[in-house]
């Protein structure tokens, strides 16, 4: 009886070693971004020089890069290493949502737009999520942006 269990318990540590080797494997690699300039951004005309209303911080495989300006209307490219995941962008000065994707299910692209205007209102805030691609989106005001700057210098 006793070797039964035995066994019984060495399948189990078995299975789930083999689950999060899978898991490890079919993880995407967070590569680098490699096309992130702004391609079609019209500058603001009333306040070029103001402050923007809002930011965008944007987190691809787990890092996350320095926060985005929104002063103008365009759209930029996510380009992960060779893998040939691709997100496109758009930004206006005061919203953001996911253009494109080459992701299977496209629910981030039907996620629509973050606002600042509907930012409380959204199921997911203020955030734009591609699961398949590890790439998140967040819209924040100036205010919240400079805070969150304020804090994470705190905490170094």
């Amino acid at each position: 009886m006793r070797n039964k269990n035995l066994w019984i318990i060495l399948a189990a540590v078995a299975l789930i070693a083999a689950v999060f080797a899978a898991g490890m494997l079919m993880k995407p690699a967070p590569g680098t971004i490699s096309n992130q300039q702004i391609v079609t951004i019209t500058q603001s005309s009333d306040a070029p020089d103001a402050e923007p209303e809002a930011y965008l911080l944007v987190t691809v495989g787990g890092v996350t890069y320095q926060p985005l300006p929104l002063s103008g209307e365009g759209e930029f490219s996510l380009t992960q290493g060779e893998s040939g995941m691709v997100n496109t962008v758009h930004v206006t000065p005061d919203s953001v949502w996911m253009a494109d994707s080459t992701c299977d299910n496209q629910d981030c692209v039907e996620q629509g737009t973050v606002s600042l205007a509907t930012m409380n209102d959204r199921v997911l805030g203020n955030m734009i999520i591609c699961l398949p691609h590890q790439v998140t989106l967040e819209l924040y005001t100036a205010e919240e942006m400079n805070a969150l700057i304020a804090s994470l210098e705190e905490a170094q």
